[in-house]
């Protein structure tokens, strides 16, 4: 028993506990990921830490389950998208009731944490330029969302070699972190979220750890959606399972695998798409000529908005158009990630955890959605500019990328440098 203690002083008390921020997409949402000992029972007390990660993205997958170069057909290979997240956190452990008469809860530990974000964000290269193309940016800084959790432990049970527990929460995400309806990246969501979930935690020989959770993530509306509406505003429900397992070498060295797996229970929907060029009319020359645009490209995947816009027959008989988008409603197929992960850590004198974790994606499907355009001739209005014709001339359809945590799965491998520092505790 005096090596178990050990244990859970030293690895478990600095370990994360019933949630974790997402880093592998690159949002403040919630991603459930496995790390070593999350969820076994620690001592009554208070708890601080701070948990910095970064990470690189260049690869995503698409609706149909490839794994494709980041915002493909829009943008080529090479680009890429990096993001720091800063956690901060409290923990309070402890009984409220254990002088009272409530059931259950008058002999069992409570907990609540807190966790602060920051993060900062930014994509690189045709991502920026396409941003720019329809008035908007592709970088975020700033204060992300608060994250709340409460929950029970269960009972502790021994079995000669085997200790195990379990214990229920619930998370709730307050969507305060900084956001802007203009930007392909946030740190901030602008939804609640609520995640009630059920762990278990399970030490065999003082050597093997065991790890597992379901969770159910219930979302709410965003009525204020980012990037010309490519969030989306009712974003599905998420369920959540995860499992690790960890080795102890010794009582500072320890070593873990893991799985996590997220599917969306539906699709997400989306009620106020806008994305378009910012500088129109187009001229009717420009829209032939330049491919940059897109809007002389037949394929209704390529270009900057999908292509097809503009025939050149339209081009003769006009000389400017406007690009005017319909704004739903669409929905996508609903989103999947699944990752393994592996991962070495470091425990240094009960205090300090130093992690370097491997997470690889092996399946997964991001969001899109087809939307349609439609295309007005510009009407000169006698001072050398155009207004807006009244009847559409064409209309074509664009398949986009959706964006954002509820809305897009990475694809690429990332090595995640953990540091933790529990600043105090019992």
């Amino acid at each position: 028993m005096h090596r178990l203690r050990t244990l859970s002083r030293a690895a478990a008390r600095t370990a994360a506990l019933a949630c974790a921020v997402a880093s592998a997409s690159a949002q403040a949402g919630i991603v459930f990921t496995p790390h070593l000992s999350e969820y076994s029972r620690l001592p009554q007390g208070q708890y601080t830490e701070m948990t910095f990660i970064s990470t690189r993205i260049e690869a995503q997958y698409n609706r149909e389950g490839e794994k494709v170069h980041l915002g493909a057909p829009f943008i080529g290979p090479g680009d890429h998208i990096d993001a720091a997240l800063v956690l901060l956190k409290y923990l309070w452990i402890g009984n409220v009731f254990r002088d009272s008469w409530v059931p259950y809860l008058d002999t069992h530990s409570q907990f609540c944490r807190a966790i602060g974000t920051a993060g900062w964000q930014q994509a690189s290269g045709a991502a920026v330029r396409r941003s720019n193309s329809a008035g908007m940016h592709a970088g975020a800084a700033g204060q992300g969302d608060l994250f709340v959790l409460c929950g029970v432990y269960g009972d502790e049970h021994l079995w000669g070699p085997i200790k195990t527990n379990g214990l229920l929460a619930t998370t709730v995400k307050f969507p305060i972190g900084h956001y802007d309806q203009r930007s392909l990246l946030n740190v901030g969501t602008n939804y609640w979220s609520y995640i009630p979930q059920l762990a278990t935690h399970t030490e065999l020989w003082d050597r093997v750890l065991i790890d597992a959770t379901a969770a159910y993530q219930i979302n709410g509306d965003n009525d204020s959606p980012a990037f010309g509406g490519l969030t989306p505003t009712r974003p599905a429900d998420v369920m959540n399972l995860e499992g690790n397992l960890a080795w102890k070498f010794t009582e500072h060295w320890f070593a873990d695998v893991g799985y996590s797996w997220r599917k969306t229970r539906g699709p997400n929907r989306f009620d106020k798409y806008s994305l378009t060029l910012k500088d129109q009319p187009v001229q009717a020359q420009d829209a032939c000529n330049n491919t940059n645009t897109g809007l002389n490209d037949n394929d209704p995947t390529g270009g900057l908005f999908g292509g097809g816009f503009v025939t050149p027959e339209m081009c003769n008989a006009g000389s400017a158009f406007f690009i005017s988008p319909r704004p739903g409603p669409y929905e996508d197929r609903g989103i999947q990630g699944t990752l393994v992960t592996a991962g070495l850590y470091y425990i240094y004198r009960t205090s300090t955890v130093l992690q370097a974790r491997v997470a690889v994606p092996i399946e997964g499907r991001g969001g899109q959605i087809d939307t349609v355009y439609d295309v007005y001739a510009g009407v000169p209005d006698g001072n050398g500019g155009f207004t807006r014709g009244s009847t559409p001339i064409s209309t074509t359809g664009s398949r986009q990328n959706t964006v954002q945590e509820a809305a897009s799965v990475a694809a690429s491998p990332y090595l995640e440098l953990r540091f933790v520092y529990l600043f105090w505790a019992p």
